[in-house]
């Protein structure tokens, strides 16, 4: 097979996908208002996918203890926390040189479409007790890049493996640290630690959803948004009429017969272009 038919094949697999995906979303939100949509970003092996499982209280995300990241594609789960229907999306580790370009900008795209219309934070997840690379240094700088200048006013550093500390504050081993402690100055001073394997202890969520809150307040009262958060909204949102009128055609359909064909479709067509 020639490598342009390849080519052309997998585009049309990547764009059935992604229209699935914004199907999917447009129509939960017929249905569902969300009061907080949380994106895990982080390095391979930094506990994204086992923060997300703690977030929920349940194991929805895969997770494991490798090199090798087990998040290879953005995942997303809605649920109930604390009366909270919130959204949690994981994300494939930060520089994975096992992604190529093209995969990371797909994934980076997926995740807009899931959190939009944008994340009320975005939590950039760092595990304790291992060295601080150059890379993790830099991690403010990708948020921004892919997600937009503003991303930093709406992150939260989240440290996981909290036992690892054995009775130091999370104050002091930051202090100790001074890339640790820029790093979360780019963030407004906002951190908080997780220890995964007392997914029991709810009070370590708890103060999680205060802080996102606090900070949400910080910062207007609002979610985090930009032209392509934006842009993705507006699909998703014609999406959902689209999905609207087409229920009401079939309702009409069954109450009168084939007669409303044309009408609706007539409808549906007219309110779809107003919406481009």
């Amino acid at each position: 097979m020639a490598k342009s038919t390849v080519l052309r094949e997998k585009d049309a697999a990547d764009q059935e996908e992604m229209e699935g995906l914004i199907q999917e979303i447009a129509k939960e939100s017929l249905h569902l208002k969300l009061d907080q949509r949380i994106v895990l970003l982080g390095r391979t092996g930094s506990g994204k996918s086992s923060t997300g499982n703690t977030i929920i209280g349940n194991f929805e995300f895969k997770h494991g203890i490798s090199s090798k990241s087990v998040t290879r594609s953005c995942q997303r789960h809605v649920t109930t926390v604390e009366d909270k229907v919130i959204s949690v999306i994981d994300t494939p580790g930060l520089y994975d040189t096992s992604m190529s370009e093209e995969e990371l900008k797909k994934e980076i795209e997926k995740c807009i479409y899931m959190s939009a219309p944008g994340p009320h934070v975005f939590l950039l997840v760092i595990r304790l007790g291992v060295r601080f690379t150059e890379e993790e240094k830099k991690t403010v700088k990708w948020i921004q890049e892919n997600f937009g200048k503003e991303a930093s006013h709406h992150t939260i550093i989240l440290f996981t493996h909290a036992d690892y500390l054995k009775g130091i504050s999370l104050d002091k081993y930051i202090s100790e640290s001074n890339d640790l402690k820029a790093l979360i100055d780019e963030c407004s001073g906002r951190f908080h630690s997780f220890n995964n394997e007392d997914m029991i202890n709810r009070s370590q969520v708890t103060e999680l959803l205060q802080k996102i809150d606090k900070m949400v307040k910080i910062n207007g009262g609002q979610h985090y948004t930009n032209d392509i958060f934006k842009k993705a909204q507006r699909k998703i949102e014609q999406e959902a009429l689209k999905q609207k009128l087409m229920d009401y055609g079939q309702t009409a359909l069954t109450a009168i017969g084939g007669v409303a064909v044309a009408g609706v479709a007539a409808v549906v067509g007219i309110a779809l272009a107003k919406g481009k």
